[in-house]
């Protein structure tokens, strides 16, 4: 019997159709928005923006900036000052430098101090379309324009959150994305995958399709490994058995004993191989030094990524929608999470000890708000009254978000006067609200609050 397929069926053929036509489009948009030789840059900041950011007076931000010798771009008649984000670190490092009080010196160089442990957050939820992306990249843009030293981590494979930052994941090869820092084979240290960005401070580690192999690789060397283990703890058994004795010669002892040492080192990285959720964590500990903050976007899904990503983090920012579908979906999401939480806490603690256990909080942010919806309103309240950590700001729903993004921008990069001054400004304030108490969090996880 011929089991060979000669011709496709109906649904190939109007999938392969579709694709080639969809690439097309894509293709053409990102020659327009992301041509191959293009670089995203950042705007310039006002006076008023520049000293917003720092938390000082104009006139007191720019004595600093004259007396740092910075040589602002001078616009229009009244030559107003516009300053780059180099330009407004450098005041913020000198003000840190010359004031005697530490606690003013902390608000302006916010960036953390020895005795602060990395901070990693992670946005999740396994419902699309909960602004995930959205609210990585603009707090990522946020801790980087307060000052902070911030690596952007982009786990999900659809690269949402590297295109926003101007990489086009379909161009990112093998060994430029996440997946090289974490995979089983030859992984590459985090600091040679990092990439630097247009936006100072700002660094990210992009995504692609290479990235959805994990989900893939993660239970196949998880499974080997197990065998692997097996096979040790049966040898190791053997091996105390016969050191027991206590009838060996001495040679054979030491022998025995160098075995039994080195087959325990081994069953310990085994253990952090088959640990698969511990994987990010492991990678980062090679960057844990040059950055305060890593903001990891997720994908929609509680899938070995996003697991990986939960396991790296002391935060956790659940996103939600408020409306009741959004909220059936985040039970089934905790409660997911509780038997998922419990089953890795049970196997660190035999693994490696409890000692290995991540601290974590847990907050929620409401997105896509819509403050004149009545329901949205009512669930809301649903939320704060009945769940612990709901952020008493939300992201609020404007038309600036999203026409910002279909100039591939976000609020922090565009331009006022694109918009309609009151909507962007509304938009403005809502976003750094929001991103002022998600900051908060870190801070109070660093002892600060």
């Amino acid at each position: 019997m011929n089991t060979e397929i000669d011709h496709d069926s109906n649904i190939l053929k109007h999938m392969r159709a579709d694709h080639e036509a969809l690439q097309g489009v894509l293709a053409s948009m990102s020659e327009v928005y992301f041509p191959p030789a293009a670089i995203k840059t950042l705007k310039r900041f006002s006076t008023v923006q520049a000293a917003s950011w720092v938390g000082v007076s104009r006139a007191h931000f720019n004595n600093h900036a004259d007396e740092l010798g910075l040589t602002p771009e001078l616009v229009g008649k009244s030559k107003q000052r516009f300053y780059t984000l180099a330009d407004i670190n450098a005041v913020r490092q000198h003000l840190a430098q010359k004031t005697t009080n530490d606690e003013k010196a902390r608000l302006y160089d916010p960036r953390r101090r020895d005795d602060e442990e990395l901070a990693v957050i992670s946005c999740v939820n396994f419902k699309g379309g909960s602004a995930k992306s959205t609210t990585a990249v603009h707090f990522a843009q946020y801790l980087a324009l307060k000052g902070y030293r911030v690596l952007l981590a982009d786990l999900d494979p659809q690269g949402s959150t590297s295109g926003m930052m101007g990489i086009v994941p379909e161009r990112v090869t093998h060994d430029q994305s996440l997946y090289a820092a974490i995979r089983y084979d030859n992984p590459r240290p985090m600091s040679e995958v990092a990439q630097k960005t247009y936006f100072e401070n700002l660094d990210i580690v992009p995504s692609g399709l290479w990235v959805a192999d994990w989900e893939f690789d993660a239970p196949r060397v998880t499974t080997s490994t197990m065998e692997e283990e097996r096979e040790m703890r049966l040898r190791l058994a053997e091996l105390e058995n016969s050191l027991a004795t206590g009838n060996l010669p001495r040679s054979e002892f030491e022998r025995l004993s160098q075995e039994v040492d080195s087959l325990r080192v081994k069953m310990r990285g085994m253990s952090l191989q088959r640990l698969y959720f511990l994987r990010l964590q492991a990678a980062l500990t090679d960057v844990q030094d040059q950055y305060d903050v890593v903001v990891c976007d997720t994908a929609p899904n509680l899938g070995y990524l996003s697991n990986a990503a939960i396991g790296a983090s002391n935060h956790l920012l659940l996103t939600i929608q408020p409306q009741m579908l959004d909220c059936e979906s985040m039970a089934q999401y905790l409660m997911t999470s509780i038997t998922h939480q419990e089953q890795y806490e049970a196997a660190i603690k035999r693994a490696l000890g409890p000692e290995y256990i991540t601290d974590k909080t847990l907050h929620y942010l409401i997105t896509r708000f819509n403050t004149a919806s009545t329901p949205q309103n009512d669930v809301s309240k649903i939320l704060r009254t009945y769940l612990k950590n709901v952020l008493d700001h939300s992201m609020v729903n404007t038309t600036a978000v999203e026409e910002a993004r279909t100039r591939q921008l976000t609020l922090y990069e565009s331009d006022r006067n694109q918009f309609n001054p009151k909507t962007y400004d509304r938009a403005i304030e809502f976003m750094n609200q929001a991103n002022a108490e998600i900051e908060k969090i870190i801070l109070r996880g660093w002892g600060r609050l």
